[in-house]
């Protein structure tokens, strides 16, 4: 279904947050294991250019952007994993853990919440909060 997808994502770093909030539209589509989510980023979260998915199951979520930052994430509730990061400065070996992942879709939208720590060799850099509300474009 095409859909009008709003993202609330809040970014700590050192204690310092920053939020950023988009709304944008995009696709969400029912999958075998799940759902699957695409939209376009725009300005607001500086990556112009690049296509965000998210394949959604019940405790495992993978980010692939593709376009101007491609990039990989696994984020699987109460796991840890090992990605690459692609930067235009070159590639991240990042490790992600997962504390939230809650996921309410429906044939006609719903809401994604997602919490996750990135970090890189061997401490945490950043905390992440996502809440993204997805709704049937009409």
């Amino acid at each position: 279904m095409n859909a009008i997808i709003k993202i609330v994502g809040t970014q700590t770093v050192d204690d310092q947050q920053d939020t950023v909030e988009m709304t944008t539209g995009g696709t969400l589509e029912r999958l075998e294991h799940g759902w699957k989510l695409c939209y376009h980023e725009t300005e607001a979260t500086g990556m112009e250019g690049t296509i965000t998915t998210l394949d959604i199951g019940e405790d495992k979520l993978h980010l692939t952007r593709s376009g101007t930052h491609p990039s990989m994430l696994i984020l699987e509730k109460h796991q840890r994993h090992h990605c690459n990061y692609y930067t235009p400065y070159g590639t991240i070996d990042l490790g992600t853990y997962t504390s939230e992942l809650d996921c309410q879709l429906g044939d006609h939208g719903g809401e994604v919440k997602f919490s996750y720590t990135l970090g890189f060799n061997g401490g945490v850099s950043s905390a992440h909060t996502i809440h993204i509300t997805v709704q049937e474009e009409s």
